[in-house]
C-alpha cells in the first residue's frame, strides 16, 4: 500500500510493509507527493473515502494517423498525431474497461458528497459519461472548455475543433455536495458561473504534449475544495493539477506512468518555469 502522511485519515492499521510504495517525490512542505506508476494499481492501495476531490484528464484515445503537420499558430513549428503511445486508439471495448477500471477506484475513495473532475475531447468523453453512469455517479454539469486560441485544423478536412468537455460529477447521490457556489459567483463578478469556460492557452517553458491550462485547474479546484483538502490527479502529465493546488494552499497526490513526465513535475513543482501566481479574484479584491 501507499505510505502517505497526506491522507486526512489513520492508515496505519492498512499498511502492509511488504507493499509500500515510495514517492517518487514530494515538496520540502510534505503538502504533494508524485507516485510514478500506473494509476490502475496504485488507486487500489487507497483507503475507501479518504480523498477530497479528483480531477482526471485521462488519455483521449485519439491518434490514428501518425502525421507530423506544420503549425502555424505560434505554439510549435509541428505536430505529431502519434505524439505519444498513450494516446493510441483503442477499440470501443477496451475504452469502456480502462475508464470502468480507474473510475470504480475513484469513487470507492472520494468521501461522500465529494466530485470528479473529467476532461475528455468527442473521442471519449462519451465513453466517460456512460461509464460515470453505470457505476451510478451522479453527474451535476458537462462543462465546456472553450480555447479561445486552439490551433486551425490543419488539413482543411473538419471544423476547427475549439472546445473540451468537462464532465463533473457527485460520488453518488448521497452527502452535500461539495460546491463552494457563493466563491465562484463571487469570481465571476457577481453573477451565476456558466457551464462555459473560456480562456486563452499560455505558452510555457516545456514540453508536454496535453497540458491543462492553470486557469482551469483554478477554477475546478476552488469550485470542489477548500483550504488543506486532499485533491488526487491520477493521470498528472505535467502536473498542472499539483502546481495549481499547492498554489492554492491543498493537499495533493499526483500519479504519473511516464518516468520523463515525472522528472518534468518535480522540475515544475520546485519552480523551474516559474512560481504560481492566482489568476482568479472575487469581488471586491485587488
Amino acid at each position: 500500500m501507499i505510505d502517505t502522511n497526506l491522507l486526512a485519515v489513520d492508515c496505519a492499521k492498512e499498511l502492509d510493509n511488504k507493499h509500500i510504495v515510495n514517492p517518487f517525490y514530494r515538496n520540502s512542505k510534505g503538502t504533494v507527493q508524485l507516485f510514478h506508476g500506473d494509476c490502475l494499481m496504485l488507486l487500489k492501495n487507497y483507503p475507501d473515502s479518504s480523498v477530497d476531490m479528483i480531477f482526471a484528464d485521462p488519455p483521449y484515445f485519439g491518434n490514428q494517423s501518425g502525421l507530423i503537420m506544420k503549425r502555424t499558430d505560434g505554439h510549435a513549428d509541428s505536430f505529431n498525431t502519434q505524439k505519444a503511445q498513450w494516446a493510441y486508439s483503442k477499440t470501443l471495448g477496451d475504452q469502456f474497461d480502462f475508464h470502468f477500471a480507474w473510475l470504480r477506484e475513484a469513487k470507492r475513495i472520494l468521501k461522500t458528497g465529494a466530485t470528479i473532475w473529467v476532461t475528455g475531447t468527442y473521442h471519449s468523453i462519451g465513453v466517460v459519461n456512460v461509464v460515470l453512469q453505470d457505476l451510478e455517479f451522479k453527474i451535476l454539469n458537462d462543462i465546456i472548455l472553450h480555447k479561445r486560441n486552439a490551433p486551425p485544423n490543419f488539413t482543411g478536412s473538419c471544423f476547427r475543433a475549439v472546445t473540451e468537455t468537462m464532465l463533473w460529477a457527485k460520488k453518488d447521490c448521497y452527502g452535500k455536495t461539495k460546491f463552494n457556489y457563493s466563491l465562484m459567483k463571487s469570481i465571476n463578478g457577481g453573477t451565476q458561473m456558466k457551464s462555459l469556460w473560456e480562456y486563452w492557452a499560455e505558452k510555457n517553458g516545456f514540453r508536454h504534449p496535453a497540458t491543462k491550462q492553470p486557469i482551469i485547474l483554478e477554477y475546478a479546484i476552488l469550485a470542489g475544495s477548500n483550504k488543506n483538502d486532499l485533491i488526487l490527479d491520477p493521470f498528472a502529465g505535467s502536473g498542472t493539477t499539483g502546481f495549481v493546488a499547492n498554489g492554492l494552499g491543498r493537499r495533493c497526490i499526483l500519479i504519473e506512468k511516464e518516468l520523463s513526465y515525472c522528472e518534468l513535475i518535480k522540475e515544475r513543482l520546485e519552480g523551474k518555469y516559474g512560481e504560481f501566481r492566482r489568476k482568479t479574484k472575487t469581488e471586491g479584491q485587488v
